[in-house]
C-alpha cells in the first residue's frame, strides 16, 4: 500500500464543529497524524441531531475520522505545559476559537511559534481578525446571510434561500487545508514556521467569483435566477414527464441543435436568440417554448437524447441516487467506517494520487482515547504525571 502524501505531518486540532474539522479531516485523509485534542466537555458536535449511533453523531463521525484523541483541559497550567511540550514535536495547529480566546489561553501564534520555529499556526475566525466584525459570534447561515450567497440563492421575487449544505463550513475548510499545505512547502524553502488565517466571511465571499467582479465592476446588484445562470440561456432545471433534468445549451452550437431536437429551428435563427448575449437579454420570451416542449419526454429520454447530440444534460438525482450512481462507485466515493460495532458509510476526500491503494478508514476518537498513549510516547511522560494529568481533567 503506498504511503500518503502527508505521512510523517504531525497535526494538534484543537478545532470543533464543522470547519476546522474537515480541514483536519482533508489532512488526516491524505496521510497526516491528526492528534484531536478536546476539552473535558468534548466536542459540541458529538450530539449533533438529527442521526445518532450508538451515542454518537453521525455529523461528528463523518469530519473526525482518522484522527487520534487526546483530552485536555488548556485552562490548567499543567495541561497547558503538556500542550506546550506537544507543540515541540508537531508541525502545525490549527484552532477555530472565538477572537480573545486564543490569547486568554496563552495559545497565540506568537507564544507557540516562540515554543517551536518551525510550527505552523492555522487560525479559524468567523470574520477574521481585524474589522468591525471581528469579535461577532459566526455560524453558516449567518455567514452566507451576510456575505451575500443567500441573496442570489432562490427564485426570482421569492424568499431568499441559504445554500442545501453548510457552504461558509465548508468552503472555510477547504481554504484552511489549503493554506496548511502551503505554509509546510514554504517552511520546506524556508526552514521556518509561519502563520496562516482563514475566515467564514471570507471564504464565503469568495465563492461569490464572478458574481462579484461582475457587480464591483458595473454597479449592478446581482439577482437570484433559480435553476438559472444571469449570462446563459437555456441552462437551467427543467420539468420532465416523470421528473427534473438540467441542460444547459448555453453556446450557440448546443442551442442550434436543441432547437433541432425540439423541432423549433425558427428559435435559432430568430434575431432575439440568435446569440448567447441576445437569449440572456430575452429569456423571458424564449424560456416558455422550452419549458412545454421538454415537459413532453421523461427524464430518461432527454438524457439519451441529448447525450446522443453532444448537450450537456443530467437528471437531478436525489441525495441517495448520487451516492449510488454508478460513477460515484466507480471511485469508491462512500468507504466503511467501523464505529462501536456498526458499519458507516462516509464520503471519501475526492482526492487520488497515482498507484493509491484505498486505504482503510479508521473511526473517530472516543474523548481522549488516546490521552496517555500519546503523553507516553511522544513526550516520556512517566504513569504518575499521565495520571495527574487525566485525572485533573476528569474532576
Amino acid at each position: 500500500m503506498a504511503q500518503l502524501p502527508l505521512s510523517g505531518v504531525r497535526i494538534l486540532d484543537l478545532t470543533q464543529a464543522l470547519a476546522g474539522p474537515f480541514a483536519t479531516m482533508i489532512l488526516a485523509d491524505l496521510g497526516a497524524e491528526v492528534i484531536k485534542i478536546e476539552s473535558p466537555s468534548g466536542d459540541l458536535t458529538r450530539t449533533t441531531p438529527p442521526h445518532i449511533i450508538q451515542g454518537t453523531s453521525l455529523y461528528f463521525l463523518t469530519n473526525n475520522r482518522n484522527k487520534r484523541g487526546m483530552m485536555l483541559d488548556l485552562k490548567d497550567a499543567n495541561a497547558l505545559e503538556a500542550f506546550y511540550d506537544l507543540c515541540k514535536v508537531a508541525d502545525v495547529v490549527i484552532y477555530n476559537f472565538s477572537e480573545g480566546v486564543v490569547d486568554r489561553l496563552k495559545i497565540d501564534a506568537d507564544t507557540l511559534r516562540a515554543i517551536n520555529p518551525e510550527l505552523i499556526v492555522c487560525n479559524m475566525t468567523g470574520y477574521g481578525r481585524k474589522g468591525p466584525d471581528a469579535r461577532r459570534r459566526a455560524v453558516d447561515p449567518i455567514v452566507q446571510s451576510l456575505a451575500g450567497a443567500v441573496s442570489i440563492t432562490g427564485v426570482p421575487g421569492g424568499e431568499p434561500v441559504r445554500a442545501g449544505v453548510a457552504t461558509a463550513d465548508l468552503s472555510t475548510g477547504l481554504y484552511a487545508a489549503i493554506g496548511v499545505l502551503a505554509a509546510l512547502h514554504g517552511r520546506s524553502q524556508t526552514g521556518k514556521g509561519s502563520s496562516v488565517e482563514a475566515s467564514l466571511f471570507h471564504s464565503q465571499l469568495s465563492l461569490l467569483n464572478y458574481v462579484a467582479t461582475y457587480c464591483a465592476h458595473s454597479g449592478e446588484i446581482p439577482q437570484p435566477v433559480g435553476s438559472g445562470h444571469p449570462g446563459t440561456v437555456p441552462s437551467q432545471v427543467f420539468r420532465t414527464a416523470d421528473g427534473w433534468v438540467t441542460i444547459d445549451a448555453g453556446f450557440d452550437r448546443h442551442f442550434q441543435t436543441l432547437c433541432r431536437i425540439l423541432d423549433k429551428e425558427h428559435l435559432s435563427k430568430d434575431p432575439r436568440f440568435i446569440t448567447r448575449q441576445m437569449r440572456a437579454r430575452n429569456r423571458g420570451e424564449l424560456l416558455p417554448t422550452l419549458v412545454a416542449e421538454i415537459e413532453k419526454r421523461t427524464t430518461g429520454e432527454w438524457v439519451r437524447i441529448l447525450d446522443e447530440a453532444g448537450i450537456p444534460c443530467g437528471k437531478v438525482n436525489n441525495v441517495k441516487e448520487a451516492l449510488e450512481s454508478p460513477q460515484s462507485e466507480a471511485y469508491h466515493s462512500l468507504r466503511d467506517v467501523e464505529y462501536r460495532g456498526e458499519r458507516v458509510k462516509v464520503l471519501a476526500t475526492p482526492v487520488w494520487f497515482e498507484g493509491d491503494s484505498l486505504h482503510p478508514v479508521n473511526p473517530p476518537p472516543e474523548l481522549g482515547e488516546h490521552t496517555a498513549e500519546i503523553l507516553q510516547s511522544l513526550l516520556g511522560y512517566d504513569e504518575a504525571r499521565i495520571n495527574a494529568l487525566t485525572s485533573s481533567a476528569t474532576a
